[in-house]
């Protein structure tokens, strides 16, 4: 008779790699290990350095911490707040039967490649607005799918892939862009103060590594993660592709589309500057457009899952009302709890992914990893076509450790900005192997506070009611995506290396 394999919850294996870290932590606190990086002073623009020693957190006073910590590490978790807001409008889309006439409606024109194309595609682009992605184009791409007939944990995977292996490309300049450009504007001062950090000197890479990253996230889809997911059961209750959309249905879905390009229209005037009463949700007090669509201080990118959410409920209500299946406020409000009948066991997964991942944050390891990857680039004496491939594989590796661009571009700029410079590359070419090889591995790190959010939403559409969808299962399924894009990211590194085209406006490879 065999063993029944052990298949532990995610949740468990959060809570187990909690406990691992904290020991690693009282290890490296013993060792005495320590790792120093660069910090450019920006009121003299010069080095100083920054010591990086790890936190024991496995003694009284790291328990003390965990324990007393518990309750904000899980409200003040990104995820929590984002995704009930975010499911507040995809319920409603879904319950009224808005989304289900829309993506047949697509459906019965665009073929299914296309579609999965367009789902990456979309994921990129969302990826600007970092949460949006997660909380609601995730879901939508899981309600499509179905609604072609396919697995929707393959839209789930799609969109997640967009978003996360897609982060450093995009179509148009976003926040990604300017954190980079101030890191990177620190640590040219080093070597010139004349030097002007072009904001658009990627755009040219970017906008390229859109579609090829689309196309081959497309190609993954259909050829590994489909034929691996097999054939997906549907419930009753659940869209397939036999159901049709009659007469009265697409016309409200017109309606409703109608009805949300006025809101389109109206919230388009509240991000632009300087026509009367516009303005509303930009941050004003910042002197370029993208920090005040993108700053921390802008009312559209703090709201931004609240604002797509909202516009996801009101479209829907207006096709409810037209085809009879939202009568009066309680639909409405049935309608909002729909898929949060599904969250309980994301709630669950969340509050133990919180304290895995504040944890190993507190613990510093992560920072000692890439303060000792940086003092290791730091030591070669690199340049030209080796320089840009080692640069590579050391950001993919921190990307492992620290997910956060902001975080490695900060600790890692004064030292490969300088190199790449002295190289005769410009900086904003090391921006754009940076930016690549942050994309490469984001996805299959748990140390990605947003890498819970795919396991949760794998549950949902999970059948196998008497198994579970673990952290091993998750990552198997991006494994794929990273070993495409890894090589397609670096492909195209190599090929804006060789051929020399521009990168960006006014903007080379070379100086």
């Amino acid at each position: 008779m065999k063993k029944k394999k052990i298949r532990l919850h995610p949740a468990l294996v959060f809570l187990i790699l909690t406990l691992v870290i904290m020991i690693i932590s009282s290890i490296g606190s013993i060792l005495d290990l320590e790792a120093s990086y660069y910090v450019v002073n920006e009121a003299t623009g010069d080095l100083t350095t920054q010591v990086v020693t790890i936190n024991n957190l496995f003694n009284r006073t790291g328990l003390q911490y965990l324990i007393s910590n518990m309750l904000n590490n899980f409200l003040e978790f990104a995820p929590l707040g984002n995704l009930i807001v975010g499911l507040l409008g995809v319920g409603v889309a879904y319950k009224s039967g808005f989304l289900n006439s829309l993506f047949k409606m697509i459906g019965q024109k665009v073929p299914k490649k296309v579609l999965t194309f367009l789902t990456v595609l979309l994921g990129i682009i969302f990826s600007m607005f970092y949460e949006v992605g997660y909380v609601i184009l995730i879901p939508l791409a899981a309600i499509l799918f179905m609604n072609l007939g396919r697995h929707p944990s393959a839209g789930i995977c799609s969109a997640f892939s967009g978003i996360t292996f897609g982060y450093g490309a995009n179509i148009v300049v976003n926040r990604l862009d300017s954190m980079l450009a101030e890191y990177t504007s620190k640590a040219v001062s080093i070597l010139d103060t004349s030097y002007n950090v072009n904001l658009y000197g990627n755009i040219i890479f970017t906008i390229i590594s859109t579609f090829l990253i689309a196309y081959l996230g497309m190609i993954v889809t259909e050829r590994f993660i489909i034929p691996k997911l097999g054939k997906y059961n549907f419930d009753s209750e659940e869209p397939s592709q036999s159901d049709t959309v009659g007469k009265k249905e697409k016309k409200g879905v017109i309606i409703a589309f109608g009805a949300s390009l006025i809101a389109t229209l109206i919230l388009i005037y509240c991000i632009i500057k300087g026509l009367p009463f516009s303005g509303l949700l930009l941050d004003l007090s910042k002197s370029n457009y993208v920090d005040m669509l993108f700053g921390e201080g802008s009312y559209f990118y703090q709201g931004s899952v609240t604002i797509f959410s909202f516009m996801l409920i009101f479209s829907s209500l207006i096709y409810g009302i037209r085809v009879k299946t939202i009568d009066d406020n309680r639909d409405l409000v049935d309608g909002m709890s729909y898929y949060l009948k599904d969250v309980a066991s994301i709630l669950v997964l969340i509050f133990f992914a919180s304290q895995f991942c504040l944890i190993f944050r507190q613990t510093n390891i992560g920072l000692f990893i890439v303060a000792s990857l940086s003092e290791l680039l730091n030591g070669m004496q690199l340049s030209g076509l080796l320089l840009v491939i080692v640069t590579f594989i050391v950001v993919a590796i921190s990307t492992f450790f620290v997910p956060a661009a902001s975080t490695k571009w900060a600790m890692l700029s004064p030292v490969i900005v300088p190199m790449f410079m002295q190289s005769s590359m410009s900086a904003e070419f090391s921006e754009a192997v940076f930016r690549a090889a942050d994309s490469s591995m984001k996805g299959i790190t748990p140390l990605f506070t947003y890498f819970v959010i795919l396991i949760g939403f794998l549950h949902i559409y999970n059948k196998r009611k008497n198994d579970v969808i673990t952290i091993t299962d998750a990552m198997s399924l991006m494994v794929p995506y990273a070993i495409a894009f890894t090589v397609l990211w670096f492909i195209i590194i190599l090929g804006f290396y060789i051929i020399g085209i521009p990168i960006g406006i006014d903007t080379g490879v070379m100086l």
